[in-house]
C-alpha cells in the first residue's frame, strides 16, 4: 500500500511538473498572438470601414475572442499544477481526472471554432484581396502594374495577418491541450496508477 501510494504521489507531481510548463507556454505565447491579432483588427477597424467586410471582420473577431478565451483556460492549467503539486502527498484530495479531461476536451473544442472562425476571416480577406488585385486597377492584371498603382489597400494584408496570428494562438493551445489529454489518459500500464477519487 505505502508503495502505490508513493506511485501516485510521483505520478501527480509528474503530471503537475507538465501542466505548469505546457500551460505556461500556451498561455504567453497565446496571450503574445491574440493580443496582436487584436491590436491589428482594432487599428483597421478605427482607420477606415472599407477595410473588410463585415463578415471578415466578424468571423476574424469571433476567433480572437475564442483565443482570449483559451488564454485564461492556458492559464487555469497553471493554477491546476499548484493543485496537483499540494494534493501529492494527499492524492484521496486530487481534481478528479474525469473532471481534468473533460475541461481538457472543452479547451481543444473551443480552439477548434475559433481556428475555424479564423480560418474563415482569413479566406474572405484573400477573396477580397483577389478581387481588388483584378478589379481596381486599370491595367489588366497579365500587364503588369505600373508605379503608382496600388490595387490593394495596406490594412486588407494587415487583416491577413491578423487572421493568420489568431490561427497560430489557437494550434498553439490546440497543441498543448491535446498533449496535457494524452498525458492524462494514458493507460496506467505504462505510467503507473492514477487516482480517480469520487
Amino acid at each position: 500500500l505505502v508503495q502505490l501510494c508513493t506511485k501516485v504521489s510521483k505520478r501527480l507531481e509528474k503530471t503537475a511538473r507538465y501542466f505548469k510548463n505546457l500551460g505556461t507556454l500556451a498561455f504567453w505565447s497565446q496571450l503574445v498572438c491574440t493580443t496582436v491579432s487584436a491590436g491589428i483588427l482594432s487599428f483597421s477597424a478605427v482607420a477606415t470601414g472599407n477595410a473588410t467586410s463585415p463578415f471578415t471582420f466578424y468571423a476574424t473577431g469571433l476567433g480572437i475572442v475564442a483565443a482570449f478565451v483559451s488564454v485564461f483556460r492556458s492559464f487555469g492549467y497553471i493554477r491546476l499544477s499548484k493543485t496537483l503539486r499540494r494534493t501529492a502527498t494527499e492524492p484521496a484530495k486530487a481534481p478528479p481526472r474525469a473532471a481534468v479531461v473533460k475541461n481538457l476536451r472543452n479547451s481543444i473544442v473551443l480552439s477548434v471554432v475559433g481556428m475555424g472562425a479564423a480560418v474563415l476571416g482569413m479566406q474572405a480577406t484573400v477573396g477580397a484581396l483577389v478581387a481588388k488585385a483584378l478589379t481596381t486597377s486599370s491595367v489588366p492584371y497579365y500587364q503588369g502594374i505600373s508605379a503608382g498603382q496600388s490595387p490593394v489597400l495596406a490594412l486588407d494584408v494587415f487583416l491577413v495577418q491578423a487572421s493568420a496570428n489568431t490561427i497560430l494562438s489557437h494550434f498553439l493551445g490546440l497543441s498543448s491541450s491535446l498533449e496535457l489529454l494524452r498525458s492524462v489518459t494514458i493507460s496506467p500500464a505504462d505510467a503507473g496508477p492514477v487516482p480517480r477519487p469520487a
